[in-house]
């Protein structure tokens, strides 16, 4: 079986980071977030746990998990992101031993340590477009985990069947994802499903970020993003093959059914534990 995703020429890693840059600030204005807070604080082993976050973007997750006493190393890629998660670490008053934050590939890393949960919230994996890069994150987190530690995956569960994504999903129209109010004008988010590689299903949408003063246009900001799309079975094969053995599943936060929720949600131990 081949797994994975391939790479659709749209942009360098370089190239996105600069994107993440200019929509930073914007990334916790969007007014649809997953409720996952409360499942990873119930997933923590105990208040001395030591906790990897893989892609830890502004610390969403991160600032309230640091909160409940476990030890949180967080790993992004913007230096945007990470600068505005040091900002609420720091205005929540979490003591500096507690949360240490680096700037990294989550493919390709070696902290010297090991956790007892590696968690990538908010579908982080999918950004992965290689067989090699998907890979990379898997033997990182066979290095990282401690004996008896666990990780828990996240990816969405596509709607549409391979043979429907490829037939509509590409448009030459943007629409209109979601609206903010500002305290001096208003933030409009549109969506713009660019590309997509049809063999391995691999979507590339552009988040576009248009800040308006009144009807005046004072900001845009473009995030070109990859979404590898994981089916059900495929994403618990994927994980099994890298030599982990599932120990839940879940189709969302609230304990929906596996494959029949909107989210993918696999919790793993290496599997000879």
């Amino acid at each position: 079986v081949t797994f994975g995703c391939v790479h659709f020429s749209i942009g360098s890693t370089m190239r996105v980071n600069e994107f993440r840059e200019n929509v930073a600030k914007y990334y916790d204005l969007a007014p649809h977030r997953p409720d996952d807070v409360p499942f990873y604080r119930n997933r923590l082993p105990g208040p001395d746990s030591r906790v990897l976050e893989l892609g830890c973007g502004t610390g969403r997750v991160t600032v309230p998990l640091a909160a409940e006493g476990a030890f949180i190393h967080g790993i992004d890629h913007s230096p945007g992101m990470l600068e505005l998660c040091r900002s609420k670490l720091e205005s929540a008053q979490i003591p500096p031993d507690r949360v240490r934050l680096s700037s990294g590939d989550i493919a390709s890393f070696d902290l010297g340590q090991q956790f007892d949960l590696i968690i990538a919230p908010f579908r982080v994996i999918q950004n992965l477009e290689t067989d090699e890069q998907f890979d990379g994150l898997m033997k990182c987190i066979a290095n990282h985990l401690a004996p008896g530690g666990r990780c828990i995956l996240n990816a969405f569960r596509p709607r549409l069947d391979g043979e429907a994504m490829r037939a509509t999903w590409v448009t030459e129209t943007e629409k209109l994802a979601w609206e903010v109010e500002l305290p001096d004008g208003r933030l409009a988010c549109y969506d713009h499903r660019a590309a997509m590689d049809p063999e391995r299903l691999v979507l590339y949408p552009r988040l576009i970020y248009r800040e308006y003063r009144g009807e005046e246009l004072v900001n845009e900001a473009v995030l070109e993003i990859a979404m590898c799309c994981f089916y059900p079975e495929e994403f618990l094969e994927r994980i099994e093959a890298s030599g982990f053995a599932v120990t839940g599943k879940w189709g969302g936060y609230a304990g929906e059914e596996f494959g029949v929720g909107r989210e993918l949600v696999v919790e793993f131990e290496a599997e000879n534990v």
